[in-house]
């Protein structure tokens, strides 16, 4: 429960001695249980064994912080040796728009790696036009966007919301769809209705598959051909906010993880290095991550992403589960504005720690939790035996 500004910080807002850290509990226990002296130098309910009391409490005291240290050196030690190791020869998958061949280069890298980095499709100053909108929609007076569970915020639906009608042009851009004709090779595709704004959106750890109360519209297996010997194929087309020419706050990624239902750990992650105006195009089944530390101080964290898909069944009922989930997001969003202030400080403040958490436990154990749902798709093949894609399979056993 949150603290008002006239509240005094005790513990009335938790019962008995709850608010107490670990080591006060055990004194506190210790003083229950030992004697304390009295002002003439007795113990309280009599004798002269009281004496032996304040030494027994900073012996208990002193065996606390030693288990705590311990403690915190195990988890250090545990989260360390559970780390994702960086990729020992990290792929080129820089595709040179409008250089002969570039079509062929980034289809080969969305098919063999899955994802390619596309510098400067777009200029900066259209781009920093949109962190204009994104900014002043996260970190106004007013913060708008929806702030989440696990840290940072989103506008969902984003296109949907007046505030952003000067960034309704991106979807629509001459740019993007000569990246996506070449993406999709010449074969019909559509918008998948996915829309989305990242503000220091916490990110572990995942594969972008429907979750939760819309999981139930991907009946078909995203990693299986259906009864046509159609598959499932969309990108995500991602465009960050700001810099990270110098940094490791964009996007991580796994090479190749887009054809396996888990994550290769062993392989090793690629960090990307966009400047404003790159674009960033994935398949959704790729296993990457954001950034699982809050930084309150930073120049903060923004993106913009649209995602596209092959004109089939796999799009269709992703976007069913997609358009359901956006428009509860986005309706909970319009009901929690922020104003800034007190409530602001106490959310940053909260997203720090959770950041500090998530950043200090194992990415594997994260993981387990937000790929839960892709279990389930084991046993939704459209085709019957035979259909399911391998190590190798999808595009990349195409080409």
């Amino acid at each position: 429960q949150a603290v008002s500004a006239g509240d005094s910080i005790h513990t009335r807002h938790c019962p008995s001695d709850r608010c107490l850290s670990p080591c006060s509990r055990l004194e506190t226990g210790i003083r229950e249980v030992v004697p304390m002296p009295s002002k003439d130098g007795a113990a309280a309910t009599g004798g002269d064994g009281g004496s032996k009391a304040p030494a027994a409490a900073a012996e208990s005291k002193g065996s606390c912080k030693r288990i705590l240290l311990i403690i915190a050196l195990a988890l250090s030690v545990g989260r360390w040796s559970c780390r994702c190791p960086s990729h020992s020869n990290p792929p080129d998958v820089v595709v040179r728009f409008g250089e002969p061949g570039w079509q062929e280069v980034l289809r080969k890298n969305l098919a063999v790696h899955g994802y390619a980095h596309v510098p400067g499709l777009l200029t900066r100053e259209e781009v920093q036009a949109m962190r204009n909108l994104a900014e002043t929609y996260c970190y106004g007076e007013t913060r708008k966007a929806l702030p989440l569970g696990y840290g940072g915020y989103s506008v969902p639906g984003f296109l949907d919301l007046p505030e952003f009608a000067g960034a309704a042009w991106l979807p629509k851009d001459k740019r993007v769809h000569q990246l996506l004709e070449a993406a999709f090779n010449g074969t019909a595709y559509r918008f998948a209705s996915h829309n989305d704004v990242g503000c220091d959106f916490v990110g572990v750890w995942h594969k972008d598959v429907l979750r939760g109360n819309v999981a139930k519209y991907q009946e078909c297996d995203v990693w299986s051909r259906d009864d046509v010997g159609q598959q499932h194929e969309i990108y995500k087309v991602m465009f960050y906010l700001q810099d990270h020419l110098h940094d490791e706050q964009a996007m991580k990624v796994i090479p190749g993880s887009h054809v396996l239902r888990t994550t290769p750990w062993e392989r090793g992650y690629v960090a990307l290095h966009p400047r404003m105006g790159d674009t960033v195009i994935f398949d959704q089944r790729l296993s990457h991550s954001g950034n699982t530390f809050y930084n309150v101080f930073g120049q903060g964290r923004l993106f913009m992403q649209v995602g596209f898909g092959r004109d089939n069944r796999f799009t269709d009922e992703f976007e069913r589960g997609t358009i359901e989930r956006q428009k509860a997001l986005q309706a909970r969003m319009l009901k929690s504005p922020q104003p800034r202030g007190w409530s602001t400080f106490l959310t940053d403040a909260k997203f720090l720690a959770l950041g500090s958490v998530l950043t200090a436990l194992p990415p594997q154990l994260l993981n387990y939790f937000a790929d839960a749902d892709i279990k389930a798709h084991e046993g939704r093949s459209c085709a019957g035996t035979g259909a399911v894609m391998g190590a190798s399979g999808g595009r990349a056993a195409e080409l």
